[in-house]
């Protein structure tokens, strides 16, 4: 699967650089592209300074007539109005990318508290939805940490905000709970790294198995770009867990080994979800195992698809299988569908109706 992926705002920009690193990652061990282009889109251009990866050519700075390029100060009703004037720029930049025509899907990221993303977000997803209607739109909405909701009203306000508009703008949102991969120890800068990595990275086999082309690579049930597309709608949330196993099988080694290898995996991937969730109440599920090819049998795939159909009774289930992993078998979960999740109740609820899509909050007199 191939997206085209574009971060706005500070938080956005750092995770699409992230997944530049992941597709770099890609191209380099296992021959595949996974991404079509990738941009970072602000109006605070020393954030885009800030970025590695990235190309210079690729960073966006948008309403430098009306901030100077020095941000929009949390406001997310100027950063909306700032995406519906310019928001021309950023389709004309991506549509310039050699493998735009490629893309499957369009993935926005952003932190809900800023106000770039918040007020952004939504009206580019909405822009896209014109421009491409039959082009999904996904977007990462990484949510603030606990002292951020703490410290100012109007991070949850752009919170709100962008939650809301997202669930009218985009086909699927993935929730990205940012407090619960917080580790002590670790200085902010290096946590803030460590996030985007574990944000990331969930992703790398999902988009890789799809666009393999060494044939003992690919699996026996391949998850396409098709089936991951179907299998993503409203809030969702990912996870990612893996088992060790050794690269020798000795004589005393029990049959069945691998099936609580896999167990384990698939725990660990529940249990690192991107958001704590009610797994009942998800409507669509899908899990990818990777492992060498002799680890994943018929046994395997129907204990991981009866393992997820329990936690997860009401959903229907896709798999697939990527034969490429080399001493460890690594589970992919994706959760999707939900109606609601609780960690993202107050959010919806505040005000007591929707808003009008892409209507941001009133910007501070």
């Amino acid at each position: 699967m191939k997206l085209m992926v574009i971060g706005l705002g500070q938080c956005g920009g750092r995770l699409a650089d992230e997944f530049v690193r992941l597709h770099e990652r890609a191209r380099s061990f296992r021959k595949v592209d996974i991404l079509t282009g990738a941009f970072a889109v602000d109006t605070d251009a020393s954030s885009l300074r800030g970025l590695a990866s990235i190309k210079a050519k690729h960073r966006l700075v948008i309403g430098e007539n009306k901030t100077k390029g020095r941000g929009v100060g949390k406001q997310a009703a100027l950063a909306a109005q700032i995406a519906r004037e310019e928001g021309f720029k950023v389709i004309d930049a991506i549509r310039q990318s050699k493998q735009f025509a490629e893309s499957d899907a369009f993935l926005l990221l952003g932190g809900t508290a800023g106000g770039t993303a918040a007020g952004c977000m939504p009206v580019i997803a909405e822009i896209l939805k014109e421009r491409y209607r039959d082009q999904a739109v996904f977007g990462i909405c990484v949510l603030p940490f606990e002292h951020e909701e703490a410290l100012e009203k109007i991070n949850v306000e752009n919170t709100t905000h962008c939650l809301r508009s997202a669930k009218v703008n985009m086909d699927a949102v993935f929730l990205i709970e940012n407090q619960r991969y917080v580790k002590k120890g670790m200085s902010w800068s290096a946590n803030i790294a460590e996030i985007n990595k574990a944000i990331a990275g969930p992703f790398y086999s999902l988009l890789c198995a799809g666009e393999e082309k060494k044939r003992s690579h690919i699996g026996v049930g391949m998850l396409a770009a098709s089936d991951i597309l179907q299998m993503l709608s409203g809030w969702t949330a990912i996870g990612y867990g893996k088992t060790l196993i050794p690269l020798i099988t000795m004589p005393w080694d029990k049959e069945g080994d691998e099936n609580m290898s896999g167990r384990k995996a698939m725990d660990e991937a529940i249990s690192e979800l991107s958001i704590q969730c009610d797994t009942k109440t998800a409507t669509k599920a899908l899990y990818l195992v990777s492992a060498p090819e002799k680890e994943i049998g018929t046994d395997l795939i129907k204990f991981l698809g009866e393992y997820l159909k329990s936690i997860a009774p009401e959903a229907s289930i896709r798999y697939g299988d990527y034969p490429i992993e080399k001493g460890l078998i690594d589970v992919t979960v994706v959760l999707s569908g939900f109606p609601v999740i609780e960690r993202i109740k107050p959010y919806l609820e505040a005000q007591g109706k929707e808003p009008q899509a892409s209507a941001p909050p009133a910007p501070a007199e």
